[in-house]
């Protein structure tokens, strides 16, 4: 719930011991209790190719970035021979716009009393990027083939995104693109916008100028800012399509830089600064949910979840479009009656994304984690890879210790900051993130369907009908439910009358916080007041508020209908959703757990609110000019909040969602213990997970995760090890005619299909179930037809494609596409073969017979004229 939408040095304390005898890893009698390995070590290496080189010769165990075919290529076999790479598919690339522009013009942006012509807020420009790019080189020529074109948010190898193929083709985009297809669109653009600009806008003749011309706005030549990675090959992916803009008389600056430059241009300034236009942006799932594709429509084309241009910062330049917020809301909060309604919404929102493309999709990657071979039993991701929280807790090495590094080019580890309100919004934070933070529930590494973690005993009661498409909830909920009330700062009772859709009930595994303190029924209590409270502008100066945080968060809270929290460990929650297609997704929307004590979100929020006291600088839980970012390890910040917690411990202050009968006793042990954890290890980044955070030195870059080893943690070192279980679908090959004759010629393709165990006992097997289909595909890109594969023997699958299904069709070349999977509605896998469709010539009608005559014919008595041959 909540947290989950959100995109997730030392001054000793006078009058402590300056030694604490505080021991957050108390080693356990057996059955040892935490993870199998001892120890994580996470440093940093500047690029790829050192890592991989580092990984092959044992300097390293894994590098948590996914690399290329590129750059493997040139690998020896006996640095192959050392490692094990662990394919992915959840790296994505598109091309982030800024298409800021004034209220009163679809032109002009001003600043600072500068007027620009910016070409990214016109629709039509943008849209034609669609065309201009050449998906296939970028594939082809850029990442060896380690990819395919992916058109808009739904990654083609989500499961759902069978469901929703057939739009791009709508479009007519092809791989290979359309460059004077493009270059038209825009030329079309600038046309219109140069006749209402009333002469503002012109060509000018330039022969140096790929276009021969280029465009200028008041006498100077219209240049737009591409924010161009160098860390990977979008750095030739942005190389490449700048020259392309420049075809349409656009010149462009090429703006080549790390992440951390990239990021805090594009991400954390207001796009009115006018500091960027373009983007090499990527992406990396992290998950390996089977995506029924609501949050990708939300995160990459809708504004209210805080990731389009303007993130919702309060002040700053917004992206807007209603339309898109709205359907998009309605798919991301269950609102569709049946499956078949939550699809086409999706489809519907998927071509208004397209549409207005202030993000251009690219790639889907196939790319490979590096694994030295010392790591064994690592259940990693069908889709993630090693990017999956699940590698730490099942992975072990011969001395249960694992040397880890992050990318970073530059003399920062990390370029967003530790808070999970505003922070972890990097891959590289996050993926550390996952080794020390808890999860009520995740989705399981192959199968990609929510799982209890930290949450048991899952419930769920569904009731309502449907009027007019919409869900009505027919459940009662109880009078003294209750919900936060964060203008009063005190729970109050739901009332009478009040109805629901859902039920969820679960009971939380409870256990020690890494600083010692056993976590209650009280931290679930505050976690959830805490979203109501930073969620909802309250009153005016409200200072516990946050406009990025609280856009995402409002639709959800505004969803809940009641809560109720029943010692020591039941949560009842109920709610106006019920997911269409999956119910896991419903316990995945409602199912919380208490991942932080909720003394270090009252020292972070005293910060937030109030300023530092020791370092006196204001600080925010977003990174917005004027504030500090706030960092739950950065030692200046730190030390500010060290400062919150004696400010706390000295007034004895019990948080207002725990104020009255909810608290029956001194709070002041809570945040002293909490200091002396600060005065040892020197951060606040304090959970529950299988490892906590012993040493981090930000100039070395370095830090020392170690096992959580206390009783009260409730997995045993091999309990993921024999609970999970990652089996892939692969097809081997195909069998499938080459030719064949439109309306005459049935196509009976042969698959062999074989099920691999990657985990936990490497091996295969000839797969006696799955779901395969075979489909025929016209070369637009349009299915024409599928039919499902059946069984003849193990390993091998048979569809047929009926003659009919082909008559009618053109000549040309078409393309048998083969999916398996374990089931339908699975990760699977796909392969191809071209098939030529011949068309039989039209059957040649014979000329008209001439009917012998009725009568006999005159008789003549002339002789010949000519003498008959001898």
């Amino acid at each position: 719930m909540s947290r989950k939408m959100r995109t997730f040095c030392i001054i000793l304390f006078l009058g402590l011991l300056a030694v604490s005898a505080f021991a957050p890893a108390r080693v356990s009698a057996e059955p040892q209790k935490g993870p199998p390995l001892d120890t994580i070590l996470v440093e940093t290496r500047a690029t790829g190719s050192i890592a991989i080189g580092d990984v092959a010769t044992g300097l390293l165990d894994a590098y948590t970035s996914e690399e290329s075919p590129k750059v493997y290529e040139g690998i020896s076999e006996e640095w192959l021979a050392a490692m094990n790479l662990i394919p992915t598919a959840g790296v994505y690339w598109e091309i982030t716009c800024n298409p800021v522009h004034d209220a009163d013009s679809p032109y002009i942006a001003t600043v600072a009393g500068t007027e620009y012509f910016n070409p990214t807020a016109i629709r039509e420009f943008r849209f034609a990027l669609n065309f201009l790019i050449n998906r296939k080189y970028i594939i082809d020529e850029l990442l060896l083939g380690g990819g395919q074109p992916m058109y808009h948010s739904m990654q083609p190898a989500d499961p759902g995104f069978k469901e929703v193929e057939g739009v791009h083709v709508e479009f007519g985009f092809t791989p290979e693109g359309n460059e004077a297809k493009g270059l038209q669109m825009m030329e079309d653009a600038l046309t219109t916008a140069e006749a209402e600009l009333g002469g503002r806008l012109e060509k000018v003749a330039d022969a140096t100028a790929p276009a021969g011309f280029w465009w200028e706005f008041d006498g100077a030549p219209v240049t737009v800012k591409f924010y161009i990675r160098i860390e990977d090959e979008r750095h030739e992916e942005g190389l490449y399509i700048a020259s392309q803009i420049e075809k349409a008389g656009i010149m462009v600056e090429r703006i080549e830089a790390d992440f951390r430059k990239c990021i805090n241009t594009v991400y954390n300034t207001d796009p009115l600064d006018y500091e960027w236009h373009f983007y090499t942006a990527g992406w990396r799932g992290m998950g390996d949910d089977k995506s029924y594709g609501e949050y990708a429509i939300a995160q990459m084309y809708a504004a209210w979840l805080g990731w389009a241009p303007g993130q919702q910062v309060e002040g700053w330049w917004q992206y807007e479009n209603d339309t898109i917020d709205k359907i998009s809301q309605d798919i991301f909060f269950g609102r569709a009656p049946t499956p078949a309604q939550h699809w086409e919404w999706l489809r519907e929102a998927l071509r208004l994304g397209i549409s207005e493309s202030h993000r251009v999709f690219t790639v889907e990657t196939s790319l490979y984690y590096a694994l030295n071979k010392r790591v064994v039993k690592n259940a990693w991701g069908i889709r993630s890879g090693f990017s999956t929280m699940w590698n730490v807790r099942t992975a072990d090495t011969p001395d249960h210790v694992m040397r880890v590094a992050i990318e970073s080019a530059v003399a920062v580890m990390y370029p967003s900051a530790w808070n999970t309100i505003g922070g972890f919004t990097d891959v590289y934070s996050e993926w550390v993130r996952r080794c020390i933070w808890e999860f009520g529930g995740y989705y399981h590494p192959s199968e990609g369907i929510y799982i209890p973690m930290r949450t048991t005993n899952w419930d769920l009661e569904k009731d309502y009908h449907v009027v007019d498409d919409e869900m009505i909830g027919d459940l009662n909920v109880p009078e003294d439910a209750i919900v936060y009330d964060s203008l009063a700062n005190t729970w109050v009772q739901v009332g009478e009358g009040v109805k629901a859709i859902s039920k969820v009930t679960f009971d939380i595994l409870l256990s020690k916080y890494h600083h010692g303190r056993m976590m209650t029924m009280y931290d679930m209590i505050y976690e959830v007041a805490h979203v109501y409270e930073w969620a909802y502008y309250d009153e005016e100066g409200d200072l516990k508020y946050d406009a990025t945080y609280g856009s995402a968060q409002r639709p959800y809270l505004e969803t809940i209908k009641g809560w109720k929290f029943e010692n020591p460990d039941t949560v009842t929650v109920w709610g106006d959703y019920a997911h269409p297609v999956a119910d896991t997704e419903t316990y995945a929307y409602f199912v919380d757990w208490p991942d932080m004590p909720w003394e270090v979100w009252e020292a972070q929020d005293r910060v937030v609110a109030h300023g530092g006291d020791i370092s006196g600088e204001a600080y925010s839980y977003q990174e917005i000019e004027a504030t500090e970012y706030l960092d739950l390890i950065n030692p200046v910040h730190v030390e500010d909040m060290r400062s919150a917690l004696n400010y706390l411990w000295s007034a004895g202050s019990v948080p207002d969602a725990l104020k009255g009968e909810l608290w029956p006793k001194d709070v002041r042990p809570i945040y002293y213990d909490t200091m002396r954890f600060v005065d040892e290890y020197g951060h606040l980044a304090i959970s529950a997970g299988p490892f906590w955070l012993k040493e981090y030195d930000p100039e070395a870059m370095y830090m020392e995760l170690v096992a959580f080893r206390d009783e009260t943690y409730p997995f045993e070192k091999d309990y993921w090890q024999t609970k999970l279980t990652l089996l892939v679908t692969t097809i081997d090959r195909i069998e499938a005619p080459a030719t064949a004759e439109a309306g005459i010629t049935a196509l009976t393709v042969k698959a062999y299909v074989t099920e691999v165990e990657e985990y936990p006992m490497p091996g295969t097997r000839p797969a006696d179930t799955a779901y395969v289909t075979v489909s025929l595909i016209d070369p637009d890109g349009t299915k024409v037809t599928e039919v499902e594969a059946t069984l003849v023997t193990a390993g091998e699958f048979r569809g047929t494609i009926p003659a009919s299904a082909t008559a009618g069709l053109s000549e040309g070349s078409y393309t048998i596409e083969v999916f398996a999977a374990k089931e339908e509605g699975a990760f699977g896998e796909t392969m191809t073969q071209e098939l030529i469709l011949t068309v039989a010539p039209a059957p040649t009608t014979p000329p008209p017979t001439t009917a012998p005559p009725t009568t006999a014919p005159p008789t003549t008595t002339a002789p010949p004229t000519t003498a008959p041959p001898t």
